[in-house]
This record gives C-alpha cells, sequence and structure tokens, in this order.
C-alpha cells in the first residue's frame, strides 16, 4: 500500500474508525509513515498500536474497538463493558474490559484485562463488528461481582434482548467448571424480578389489600409474562399507553382485552383504580 492513506481509511471504517498498527504494517505501511500521518492528524492515537483515523472524536462503539485492537490477537471485549454493550446491565459506559486467552502480556493503560488460559470458540462472538463474549458468558463473568439483584435483571435481559435461555447458560456453565458464580447464576436464573414502577405499584396494590403475591416476569409457554400465579392459572400483563395514539384509546384496548379474558391492566388501573382493580384480582383469585 506504501502511503496510500485510502486503505487506511477503508480498514478503520469497518472498524469503528480504528486502526491498529499490525494492520497498517501488513498493508504495507512503514513506520515512518505512520509517524507522519500521525504528525498531520490523519492518525490520532487511542492507545500504544491503535489509531483513530481522520478525527480525535471518541464513541462507544470506537473505545470498545480500540481496546480489542490494543490487547492483540483473540483479544475480546468481556465483563462489564460487554454487558453495558449487550444491553444486560444498566449503568454509565464503563471503562473497557478485555479477556485475553493467555496468562502472559503487558499491561495496557486504562484497560482492565482478564487473562485466561483459554477461551472456547462458543463463547466469543461479535455485536456491531466488535468481537465479544456470548451473553452466556457475560452473565458467568459478571455472576461474581453483580449483586443478586442486578443479576437477576441481566439474566431476565439476556433473555428478552437475546432468547438466551437457562439451557444456554448451563451449557456454558459445563464449558467452564472451574469459573466461580455459577451458582449465584443459577439462583439469579430463577428468580423474579420487576422492571417498572408499574410493576413495583402493581405489586404494592396486592399487598395492601391483602392479595397473593404473584411469580413476576417469568417463562410460561415459551413467553415472559409480567404476572403469574400458577395455583390458580392467572397470568396478568401490565400494560404501557405510549404506543397507543392516546392514553384513552389505550384504555379503551386494554378493556376490550379484558372483556375477551385477556387479563390486562394499565397505570390507571394500578393508581388510579386501585381498589376495582383489587376487587377484580380478589374474584379472579377466589380470595
Amino acid at each position: 500500500m506504501g502511503s496510500n492513506f485510502d486503505t487506511t481509511a477503508r480498514i478503520g471504517a469497518g472498524q469503528h474508525g480504528q486502526v491498529g498498527w499490525r494492520q497498517l504494517v501488513e498493508e504495507g505501511v512503514d513506520r515512518h509513515t505512520i509517524q507522519r500521518w500521525v504528525r498531520d492528524g490523519r492518525l490520532h492515537r487511542v492507545h500504544d498500536g491503535v489509531y483513530a483515523v481522520g478525527h480525535p472524536g471518541r464513541s462507544l462503539h470506537g473505545d470498545a474497538m480500540a481496546a480489542v485492537l490494543a490487547c492483540g490477537e483473540g483479544a475480546v471485549l468481556s465483563h462489564r463493558s460487554a454487558g453495558h454493550l449487550l444491553g444486560l446491565i444498566r449503568s454509565r459506559p464503563p471503562g473497557p474490559e478485555i479477556t485475553v486467552p493467555t496468562t502472559a502480556g503487558r499491561k495496557r493503560p486504562g484497560i482492565v484485562i482478564h487473562r485466561v488460559r483459554y477461551l472456547h470458540q462458543l463463547d466469543v462472538s461479535s455485536l456491531h463488528d466488535i468481537p465479544i463474549t456470548t451473553v452466556p458468558r457475560v452473565l458467568l463473568d459478571l455472576a461474581p461481582s453483580l449483586a443478586p439483584a442486578a443479576l437477576t435483571r441481566a439474566c431476565h435481559e439476556a433473555w428478552i434482548r437475546h432468547q438466551t435461555t437457562p439451557a444456554h447458560v448451563e451449557r456454558c456453565i459445563a464449558r467452564n467448571p472451574t469459573k466461580n458464580g455459577a451458582g449465584r447464576l443459577r439462583r439469579a436464573l430463577r428468580a423474579d424480578v420487576t422492571l417498572s414502577v408499574l410493576e413495583d405499584g402493581f405489586l404494592a396494590l396486592l399487598d395492601s389489600h391483602g392479595l397473593p403475591a404473584p411469580r413476576t416476569n417469568i417463562d410460561h409457554e415459551g413467553d415472559k409474562v409480567d404476572c403469574r400465579w400458577p395455583e390458580h392459572d392467572l397470568t396478568v400483563e401490565l400494560l404501557s399507553y405510549r404506543f397507543h395514539a392516546s392514553r384513552q384509546a389505550f384504555e379503551a384496548d386494554v378493556a376490550r382485552r379484558r372483556r375477551s379474558n385477556h387479563v390486562a391492566y394499565t397505570y390507571g388501573d394500578v393508581f388510579e383504580r386501585a381498589s376495582r382493580t383489587a376487587a377484580e384480582l380478589a374474584r379472579l383469585l377466589g380470595a
């Protein structure tokens, strides 16, 4: 490639604006040309041996890709940074965490590196072209450090966003028998979780009227349901009206569903018509 910058720009375009020193050398760019491109602003150093192409601006995906490139062959985004990118945990974007399949290597400032003797190929995937650990592996990596409620929520998000089932997680545990946290992760997979103010308000309504508490956000016939009383064969969905043209239209739609034996409640049912909702539930639950 010589001093042709176009190919460098093309490589960066496929890697969220990032390019590695090794990639440049493999394309025939010598170190003097790389240094010149850094001086004239065509390349901007992000990590030792990793450059942003054309501009110094940062992005979540660009930072993740740069960290992976900085850690060399076989490196993948993992742990909290992978959990954040996959939507499993809610937090400010954490600093990059990378798993590298080797026990040797030097430190990289600004990057948390997890070194392992072996990373199974079934535990590696990609997201937006960024090498990343799979959802089950992320859950297993996070299990020792996340609080129980946060781990339960991460398991729920894994099901909703990525259709990751307990069976997928069990297979990952079996591939990694020496990993810590398997017990905590199994408990989180079985635990209930609430995901909104509406769900919290509904449980409070039940408690204040002496009604039995349901299982929440659990699997039922291949689907996630908001609230279920298995012993009564009763399922309740708690629905938001944000996808309807108006609140009135949404309330009317829910009323039609209820008349056709689809039990559903809205914010208004829970917070504004609590007594009526509790009376209806008491009848349905035989309480």
